[in-house]
């Protein structure tokens, strides 16, 4: 009842804002009034939906124009722009990293038992092209992409989109009204819809990519145009390449979007965006957003490149190839780059997190880390102290691979367990798991008598894994464990971490938070086969392919899953909370997840023209970095 009441307070809300508006219209960037006046767009009532989403302003009311600057190691990808320029999702998770709030849909309704789920779509929500966007859309997006044999070839995302292993039913109700069906009770699917992979839910215009799609297009057609164009074998590699979105981002120019901005040009070396004209959201005085007219996306050779452009001034706003390691040198330049440095709170459980493959084909190695002693050892040989002190400025927190404390199931027990710094106990552990035999240069013995090395194998990105990992290489060494680093690319991660030959991998540990850990708990369950999960692959296979691949998970990692589905269905918010404890228990006992300093301050750099952007927040993956804050209301002062 709770929550039915809340919708209809917000609908009321969007009624009473609706009304004023009315009575005055709306206004808009004068680069779009222009083009009003000269009979390229209609109105900016016109243009906007009957019930605009309202978006609170962090400082004042915005100055419309201007061009934002922003670089990237992988500008094709969006990896670092996504920061600022983001999609928009069917619901949106609010900057507590907890609550759910409106977006896309207005409103959405679960019913008592949690199997139905209602969204009412904003009536005259319009793509970027003009065209509407309403119910069938997302029925295309359910009937046409996630039911398609050739599209989705093993279905559905069973852990998204099929809970109690049958794919749910969607129906339009009217044109604004969709209608979730359930085989079992799913009162996390609002959570889904707010990140992650419940983006894509309005990503895919129908009226546009119909034209990819046997469907709606004749085959031969799309014999011929795949004929014309070598990079396609088949129809639906085209389908998914027109379709293709980097973080809710059409990556195609001409692509209908319903995100502030649109790509308008894509170069080797840049990519250029502009103002979504028909964007569906307004500042509390009814002035159209984005502020900005424009966002240039440079992309750059490697990090280097993108803090020398922050320290000359080049770079407007960067907050994600930032690292508090530089935190000295942004300082020093702050006043003649003519920016500010922002400390916000990290939600990386642990800035390094450790993961030693469970499931690597070597018999002798399976013995050795499947051991509890053998991680615990490995973890108590790590000095956190040092690590905070030498990388951190003793700004982090020492501690364990466990979720962040604003996490509703962190119990502070599960941050120190193993996480001190213990010579004598980790030699004392590896000993009993059998490498109490070394050569003669000290490195510790399998019990097959070849030395006992491990590889490590990650990439650099969003927390310093090289250093950190220097650091934990000399540790493990100081205990006579073999230990060599190796830096790839995540595309050969990719490659790798599925295919079960990583030993050792290195990631950052997300989704601790409320808005991720308790319908998608990726370190902590086997729920994922990715390039950033290396602890367990053929368990992560086995999951995922519904016990037809992989390796069935030893007992205790199946009791992980088993917590992890009633974690999903029930509908006592505390009990979840509860089961969410267990789980995490489960970890600090096991220590199946190393981590190594957490908590830790993220540094975000905006020019000081740049406003609307809070002063300090929470900022990561969890709620897509700057998304939260809803960057559409960022602006540049206008002399």
């Amino acid at each position: 009842m709770r929550s039915k009441r809340l919708i209809s307070g917000l609908l009321m809300a969007i009624l009473v804002f609706s009304l004023a508006t009315i009575a005055y219209g709306y206004n808009e960037a004068p680069m779009l009034k222009e083009l009003v006046e000269v009979g390229k767009l209609p109105s900016v009532n016109e243009r906007l939906p009957k019930n605009p989403m309202v978006v609170d302003v962090v400082e004042r009311i915005g100055d419309y124009g201007g061009t934002l600057r922003t670089s990237s190691i992988a500008a094709d990808s969006m990896l670092g722009p996504h920061v600022i320029v983001m999609g928009d999702g069917i619901l949106k998770t609010d900057s507590d990293y907890s609550t759910v709030i409106p977006n896309v849909a207005e409103a959405w309704e679960l019913s008592d038992d949690a199997t139905r789920l209602t969204l009412h779509l904003r009536e005259g929500l319009r793509w970027s092209d003009g065209v509407p966007f309403d119910a069938d859309d997302i029925m295309f997006w359910w009937d046409d992409v996630e039911l398609n044999e050739e599209i989705r070839p093993v279905g559905p995302s069973r852990r998204v989109w099929c809970p109690g292993g049958e794919p749910m039913k969607v129906r339009k109700i009217d044109d604004y009204t969709v209608e979730f069906e359930f085989a079992i009770p799913n009162p996390l699917n609002v959570r889904e819809l707010a990140h992650g992979s419940g983006m894509a839910v309005a990503g895919f215009p129908k009226h546009y990519l119909k034209q990819f799609h046997p469907k709606y297009t004749p085959k031969e057609e799309l014999d011929k145009i795949i004929a014309a164009d070598d990079a396609y074998d088949y129809w639906y590699e085209m389908f998914l390449d027109k379709a293709s979105r980097s973080s809710g981002i059409a990556m195609h120019p001409g692509v209908p979007t319903l995100s502030a901005f649109v790509v308008v040009s894509k170069e080797p070396g840049v990519i250029r965006l502009e103002r979504n004209p028909y964007y569906w959201k307004v500042d509390p005085e009814g002035n159209q957003l984005p502020y900005i007219d424009k966002v240039v996306v440079r992309k750059a050779s490697n990090i280097t490149t993108v803090n020398s452009l922050i320290i000359t001034g080049e770079e407007d706003f960067n907050g994600f190839h930032t690292s508090l390691q530089n935190l000295t040198t942004y300082k020093q330049f702050e006043d003649q780059g003519d920016y500010r440095v922002l400390l916000y709170n990290g939600i990386w459980g642990t800035e390094v997190m450790i993961q030693f493959n469970q499931t690597l084909d070597d018999p002798v190695w399976r013995d050795i880390v499947r051991d509890v002693r053998f991680r615990r050892g490995m973890s108590l040989a790590i000095n956190r102290e040092e690590i905070n002190d030498t990388l951190y400025f003793g700004l982090g927190e020492p501690r364990q691979a466990t979720v962040v404390p604003i996490c509703s199931s962190f119990e502070p027990e599960f941050a120190t367990a193993y996480a001190q710094y213990d010579l004598d106990e980790a030699n004392r552990l590896l000993d009993a798991v059998g490498l109490d035999q070394r050569d003669s240069t000290g490195y510790r013995l399998r019990p097959d008598g070849k030395r006992f090395t491990i590889t490590v194998e990650y990439c650099e990105a969003d927390t310093p894994k090289t250093p950190t990992m220097e650091l934990v290489r000399e540790y493990w060494e100081a205990v006579g464990v073999h230990t060599n680093l190796k830096l790839i690319s995540n595309t050969l991660l990719a490659e790798r971490v599925p295919t079960n030959e990583v030993q050792v991998g290195v990631h950052h540990g997300d989704y601790g938070t409320d808005s991720q850990f308790y319908h998608y708990p990726v370190w902590y369950v086997p729920l994922t086969l990715g390039w950033s999960t290396s602890v367990w692959p053929q368990w992560a296979r086995w999951f995922t392919s519904h016990g037809t691949q992989g390796e069935e998970p030893s007992p205790e990692v199946l009791r992980l899953i088993e917590l992890w589905e009633e974690m999903q269905v029930t509908l006592d918010d505390s009990e979840r909370v509860e089961l969410g404890k267990d789980l995490l228990r489960l970890h600090a006992e096991n220590t199946w997840l190393i981590g190594t300093v957490g908590n830790a301050p993220y540094v975000v750099i905006a020019k000081n023209n740049l406003r609307n952007i809070p002063e300090t927040g929470w900022w990561g993956y969890d709620g897509f970095f700057g998304y939260v804050y809803s960057p559409e209301q960022f602006f540049l002062e206008q002399n």
